[in-house]
């Protein structure tokens, strides 16, 4: 893998293979949302709206983001964590202009954002990006000219594992639709992304912890309260259900 590293950094080719893991996150999502879209009986041609859509705008939003918090100096990065917790907040006028049940679109684009990150972080390992501390075992980073620890695939295997665990989960239940499928997805990256994020080699705000550290948490915290009150709610339309049958 380093032969292979140090080849393309000589040859120039980090930041194209960069962008084209990038896009291949793009392409990746809007796949994984077409074959999932009948699960959820959503019509295709819809699903593609709602995907490109909602994308698109996180996406700028992202870059937004990155660019108030840098003193509006240099507008853009690519730093996916930013936006989770917007998700839901473009989802809803989507569903609204598609005719969509949005807990429906809400369960439906749980796992998206974690199948962009497990392609697109890929590329941060020929960029230099995303990078950890140094480490003779690790991985060559173009940046530095040494080995680091490989945090970026660590970081896009994990986003992967959770995909296949909220698809799973949806699954044996049949694609049910329960509201909880997001917040799972929040804390399930949420938390795990804040102890990533001390492997680091990034800016440390106070006791080791990153700004990107406090996204991760604000992510979680989000998750979890409204897995809480989405689960009270279903507990609550469950015993009317009874009370009435």
């Amino acid at each position: 893998m380093n032969s292979l590293l140090h080849a393309i950094t000589e040859q120039g080719l980090n930041h194209t293979l960069y962008n084209i893991f990038f896009a291949a996150g793009f392409a990746a999502v809007l796949f994984f949302n077409l074959l999932n879209a009948k699960n959820f009986r959503i019509p295709r041609l819809r699903a593609v709206i709602l995907t490109v859509l909602v994308y698109v705008v996180s996406t700028f939003w992202m870059m937004v983001l990155c660019w108030i918090e840098n003193g509006f100096r240099n507008f853009g990065a690519n730093n996916i964590v930013r936006v989770f917790i917007w998700v839901p907040v473009f989802t809803w006028p989507v569903s609204k202009l598609l005719k969509l049940d949005f807990k429906t679109c809400c369960d439906y684009l749980a796992p998206c954002l974690c199948v962009v990150h497990g392609v697109a972080h890929f590329g941060c390992i020929f960029e230099g990006c995303c990078r950890s501390y140094r480490w003779k075992y690790g991985i060559f980073n173009p940046q530095l000219g040494v080995n680091t620890f490989p945090i970026q695939p660590i970081e896009a295997l994990i986003a992967v594992a959770i995909v296949i665990l909220i698809w799973v989960r949806q699954k044996k239940n049949q694609f049910r639709v329960d509201g909880l499928s997001f917040p799972i997805m929040l804390m399930l990256f949420g938390y795990s992304r804040f102890f990533l994020e001390f492997a680091r080699d990034n800016e440390k705000l106070f006791l080791g912890i990153s700004g990107l550290a406090i996204h991760a948490l604000v992510m979680a915290l989000v998750g979890t309260a409204w897995y809480a009150a989405a689960a009270e709610s279903n507990r609550k339309h469950r015993s009317r259900a009874k009370k009435k049958a």
